[in-house]
């Protein structure tokens, strides 16, 4: 009885090892995914293009040289903010789903 009992108890352990192995990998991976993140939105026209991080740092913007000669300060500058809050609205859903999809395997056991 005593062996069946440690064989089944060593299962257990080797099991629950497994688990934590695979859930460290998926932080680990989660953790490069957000690392690197930037998500891109463009305004309506397509006249201006903000990329952010997975901070909500703007880590680039681009300004179609037409916007630039045609629109005041205030439009464009409107434009530039509303552009970049687009890029912070697609970076929160792109963490949502990273995150969803890294618990996902967890909520099948």
């Amino acid at each position: 009885m005593t062996g069946t009992t440690d064989h089944s108890l060593r299962n257990d352990l080797e099991d629950v090892y497994g688990r934590y192995e695979e859930m460290r990998s998926g932080v680990d991976e989660l953790q490069r995914s957000l690392a690197t993140m930037q998500v891109s939105a463009e305004s309506e026209d397509g006249t201006v293009q903000a990329t952010v991080d997975a901070d909500g740092r703007l880590v680039d913007l681009r300004l179609d040289q037409q916007a630039c000669r045609e629109w005041n300060v205030e439009t464009l500058a409107r434009v530039i903010v509303e552009t970049v809050q687009h890029a912070s609205t697609g970076k929160s859903r792109e963490i949502e789903t990273l995150v969803t999809n890294h618990r996902s395997p967890d909520s099948e056991d």
